[in-house]
């Protein structure tokens, strides 16, 4: 019995109540690997721990528990269907928070420049004078959890990296949500492209190896950036280092593509940002 795990040490592992994993056994989502007949008590593999990560993530996502059924096929969920759905929802939500988010920024403006009722634009620390079409924005220090994207990687698979993020910071306890997008690194002569979620403030992660953390996280500094908004993806080093070539003064640097938070942008057809560190 060594090989299985008992349903109460479930529970505490991934703090999910024994009644929820009554209920995913129940309606077939996720069965034990080997029940007692004499007690009835439930067992499970270290391996259904990744099948109910995927569970947590897609209830967080807003896929009903009754529909979860429809993913599972001999005891494993299809997760290229799972992922494609949750793609779809994930951006669905992505939307409602920029709207949210653009909503209060809006707000937020106004109230801090009512004698004009002109919104207003963080000012730079640096006194650096942006080229045309970049402009300022402060940020605070972030931290990342990333996945690397390849080469053959395009946009339209990037809601499958995201999801399985989301799958990642459950598995380690941590709260990484949006914004969401890609840091283009380039070290050394070296350029790499990663899939990012921002975790949360104070959000640390569970105690790992330092290779998996330097593969895992990255922590962007807080500074002065220079920002732009683009009208799609950027998918390659020449083409990123183009849009910035105005603001770019250092060998090596790191540029962030994130979608923009407002929907006005979106509809002007400029719906992603890139911001580069000017300043610290």
């Amino acid at each position: 019995m060594s090989q299985y795990m008992s349903i109460g040490k479930v529970s505490k592992l991934k703090n999910v109540s024994i009644k929820s994993l009554r209920y995913y056994d129940q309606i077939g989502i996720l069965k034990p690997a080997f029940v007692n007949t004499e007690t009835n008590y439930r067992y499970y593999t270290k391996e259904q721990l990744y099948l109910l990560d995927a569970i947590t993530v897609c209830i967080k996502l807003g896929i009903p528990l009754k529909d979860l059924n429809r993913y599972v096929e001999n005891d494993s969920i299809n997760l290229q269907k799972l992922l494609y759905d949750g793609k779809i929802l994930a951006e669905q939500k992505i939307l409602e928070i920029h709207n949210c988010l653009g909503a209060l920024q809006e707000t937020l403006q106004n109230i801090g420049s009512s004698a004009t009722g002109l919104a207003k634009i963080p000012k730079s620390k640096s006194g650096i004078l942006l080229p045309d079409g970049f402009y300022h924005s402060v940020v605070e220090e972030r931290r990342l959890l990333t996945v690397p994207l390849d080469e053959m990687d395009t946009p339209k698979y990037y809601g499958q990296h995201i999801l399985k993020l989301f799958v990642t910071a459950q598995q380690r306890g941590i709260t990484a949500s949006y914004p969401s997008g890609v840091l283009h690194e380039y070290r050394d002569g070296v350029y790499a492209r990663r899939m990012f979620l921002t975790i949360a403030d104070g959000a640390a992660p569970q105690t790992a190896q330092p290779s998996e953390d330097a593969d895992l996280f990255r922590t962007l500094p807080q500074g002065d950036y220079a920002c732009r908004r683009i009208s799609t993806h950027v998918s390659d080093f020449d083409t990123v280092k183009e849009e910035m070539k105005e603001v770019l003064k250092e060998k090596d640097f790191f540029i962030i593509e994130t979608d923009t938070l407002s929907e006005q942008n979106k509809k002007d057809g400029y719906p992603f940002e890139l911001e580069c560190m000017i300043a610290r």
